[in-house]
């Protein structure tokens, strides 16, 4: 009796002690959930520089460091020669955006109010719109003011441009650091896993990449030929919010309309009917394409990962939802469908 006792003490005791150390363990991941976040961008801009570095390094005469200094120079080069150009005039065109959203917003509100329908709508839709998870107000709160939110941004983007830097410049020691974690027998299919994942990520971003430019360059066609203002900045934007699917192009879509009511709202519809007729095309006919290599995820998968990542983590984790997803399901298909229960299933990006 008193063996059995103690049995159910020591198992009672074990419980405890593995439910106490993940809770720990969760709360310490929560706590760094924002340094987590950074790091994995970080991780993904590496993942950028080395897939530009590996073909450059099989055509010239370079080793690995020289071809991802050479890509680093290329790419900010033409970032900075892009920004001397043409950023004048696309600053020139965010300055008037900004001014002319407020009048859209005003005038559609005082169209609204004309309206039987309109003062009920407009007082439902501000309500909605401060209660939802990620409404300004929310995101906003925990900074002092714009300046402190851009020049985080700022200081987020240098702190992962500097650690992707470092990963793609030199990633032998920080693979091997982190595989001398396991024991000897399980290092050789981790390596299998972390070259997956960096495959999937590498292939992911051809496809965003392939579609932001596509989604831009339609953009800017349809709003040339409605005439519209401020075409440059809204092609822009339209390009740089396809970052994030689904949710960036509605953002990107809100500025245009306002745009286009100032006009009239018959010019607001037709800016609508561009806008729906990108996506379209870039869903049904570019992306189906590009995704014959690249990876692809369900959209129900992808809508609800934004969801819970941009509620948890803010911008950041909404920004980079996709990847993070891309990341976890390669990691899912290769340590547990394949090596758990002993399914075949192709990786994602292979």
């Amino acid at each position: 009796m008193g063996s059995e006792y103690s049995q159910y003490l020591r198992r009672l005791l074990a419980t405890v002690g593995i439910i106490t150390v993940a809770l720990s363990l969760f709360l310490l991941l929560w706590h760094l959930a924002y340094v987590l976040v950074l790091i994995f961008g970080g991780v993904l801009f590496g993942v950028f520089l080395t897939g530009l570095a590996s073909p450059l390094q099989a055509i010239l005469p370079l080793p690995r460091w020289g071809s991802v200094l050479l890509v680093t120079a290329l790419f900010f080069g033409l970032t900075l020669l892009a920004v001397l150009t043409a950023g004048p005039a696309i600053a020139d065109q965010m300055v008037q955006l900004s001014e002319q959203l407020s009048g859209g917003l005003n005038q559609i509100q005082g169209y609204l109010k004309n309206q039987a329908w309109g003062e009920p709508l407009i007082s439902w839709a501000r309500e909605q719109w401060e209660q939802a998870p990620l409404s300004p107000g929310k995101l906003m709160g925990k900074v002092t003011g714009a300046f402190s939110t851009i020049f985080g941004a700022f200081a987020d983007l240098f702190v992962m441009f500097f650690i992707g830097f470092y990963l793609a410049l030199h990633p032998k020691p920080y693979i091997q650091g982190f595989l001398y974690l396991f024991p000897r027998d399980k290092r050789e299919r981790l390596n299998e896993v972390n070259l997956s994942v960096y495959h999937a990520l590498k292939w992911w971003l051809i496809g965003r990449a392939t579609s932001m430019a596509a989604v831009g360059v339609l953009t800017a066609l349809g709003l040339w030929l409605l005439d519209m203002q401020l075409v440059m900045a809204l092609a822009l934007l339209a390009g740089l919010l396809s970052f994030v699917p689904f949710i960036g192009p509605i953002a990107a879509a809100i500025p245009a309309v306002l745009v286009g009511f100032i006009d009239s709202p018959t010019q607001a519809l037709y800016v609508v009917i561009v806008y729906f007729s990108v996506q379209l095309l870039e869903s049904n006919v570019l992306t189906p394409y590009v995704q014959t290599k690249a990876v692809s995820l369900p959209p129900a998968v992808m809508l609800s990962g934004q969801m819970l990542m941009g509620a948890i983590f803010g911008l950041q984790g909404l920004a980079l939802s996709t990847p993070l997803l891309v990341s976890m399901i390669v990691l899912v298909q290769m340590l547990y469908i394949c090596d758990v229960l002993g399914e075949k299933v192709r990786p994602l990006g292979q």
